[in-house]
């Protein structure tokens, strides 16, 4: 007698974005077992060679995306969506995750992080601190403005990577400002002096999880680039303040299951000031590995694990148990002409390391994000230690930089 055995459906994750930051989120999937179908508008997407599916589309067109994944499953069906992009392909999750039924958060939520206007609104109404709002329009008379208000941030209403941001000292640079830009497409706030950092965290069933709590080190004013990240943080005592700012985004957005990353200010009281706030991994190598290295936790495996309702682990007693510190390379205007990584890879100290630029690649000085030529992750016993081995690393990397 012979029993036809059934044929295992297949379990398939799709990837929002396969490009070079995307493979961690790509890997992690595939060692929990799914099928992954990776989504990119590149053909050449490095994270396609890890994917079982393709398809070329643009991260930002969700309808098309649905219906080439609607039509498309023969032999299985979706149990994630996921990205470990930003801006546009968060809300194409959304859009998806929405239309197949999973949890994250409802599309018409996602759609308030595209502004930051409409977003300060939201973390004011659920009495979430952050700094306060100077209302300047292309009508305000700058000469009548007070001194005291000085200095100013200014942040575009849209953007990302430190991109577009300044700060004005004066009534004289405010108006050369106003004159030459549309002020009704940026954000003024009063700058709060202190220190920054970042806090990764979980939300799952509406119920935010915190994970790793990190200092941030930026450039010199006016441009504010992320140049450390280190951990453990010195304002480690502050972690229960920010659960409760989490919670409270999770309650305003209606997040069921989400990555979460805040961006908080803390002055000399130690009052904390909330910048910026996505569900989202979020970048500077902190989810894929500082978090990992400083804790022994996978923030983006159990984060899959949690969204497709497989067994995972809540970050319930997370502890940092080594330092960690994430260096950012920066030079100067012109061509990168020597940069060797094989020394800096020979080391056991040094557990990441990568570089953004090419040789005989035009270089910038350090403005946004953007510009940074590489990166460089180390550990130690202390903060300090990790530090100076980033330092050191960087040194034996023998960058050199022809002036032109």
């Amino acid at each position: 007698m012979f029993w036809n055995k059934k044929k295992a459906q297949k379990l398939y994750f799709v990837s929002i974005g396969a490009g070079i930051n995307q493979i961690p989120l790509i890997k992690e999937a595939k060692r929990c077992g799914f099928q992954v179908i990776g989504i990119d508008m590149n053909p050449a997407a490095p994270g396609f060679y890890y994917c079982d599916l393709k398809i070329q589309e643009s991260v930002e067109d969700y309808e098309s995306i649905f219906v080439k994944l609607s039509e498309m499953l023969v032999d299985g069906k979706i149990s994630a969506i996921m990205t470990k992009s930003f801006g546009p392909a968060m809300i194409t999750t959304a859009f998806l995750c929405e239309k197949f039924g999973f949890p994250f958060l409802p599309f018409a939520e996602s759609l308030k992080f595209q502004d930051k206007r409409i977003l300060k609104k939201f973390f004011i109404k659920s009495d979430i601190t952050v700094p306060s709002t100077i209302n300047i329009t292309s009508k305000t008379n700058i000469s009548g403005l007070k001194e005291n208000i000085f200095p100013v941030i200014v942040k575009p209403t849209f953007g990302h990577a430190k991109t577009g941001i300044n700060i004005i000292n004066n009534h004289v640079e405010l108006k050369k400002f106003v004159s030459s830009h549309n002020p009704e497409k940026y954000i003024f706030e009063h700058f709060i002096s202190g220190d920054e950092i970042i806090c990764a965290g979980i939300v799952h069933e509406k119920k935010y999880y915190h994970i790793l709590m990190s200092d941030k080190k930026t450039s010199p004013q006016p441009y504010f680039s992320d140049i450390l990240h280190t951990t453990p943080s010195k304002y480690h005592h502050l972690v229960s303040k920010t659960i409760e700012v989490g919670e409270k985004i999770a309650e305003a957005f209606k997040i069921d299951t989400s990555p979460m990353i805040m961006e908080f200010k803390i002055d000399s009281n130690e009052n904390l000031y909330l910048l910026e706030a996505v569900p989202e991994f979020g970048g500077e190598f902190i989810p894929d590995v500082m978090v990992y290295a400083a804790t022994s936790y996978n923030h983006i495996e159990n984060t899959i694990r949690a969204a497709s309702n497989l067994n995972f682990r809540l970050p319930l007693k997370v502890s940092v148990n080594n330092a960690v510190a994430v260096k950012y390379i920066s030079g100067t205007d012109g061509i990168l002409t020597s940069c060797s990584i094989d020394s800096v890879n020979k080391s056991d100290d040094i557990i990441f390391s990568r570089i953004f630029k090419h040789i005989g690649e035009k270089v910038s000085a350090l403005k946004t994000n953007h510009d940074r030529i590489g990166v460089i992750i180390a550990t130690g016993k202390t903060v300090e230690q990790a530090c100076e081995r980033a330092v050191r690393a960087e040194e034996d990397m023998n960058i050199k930089i022809k002036v032109t």
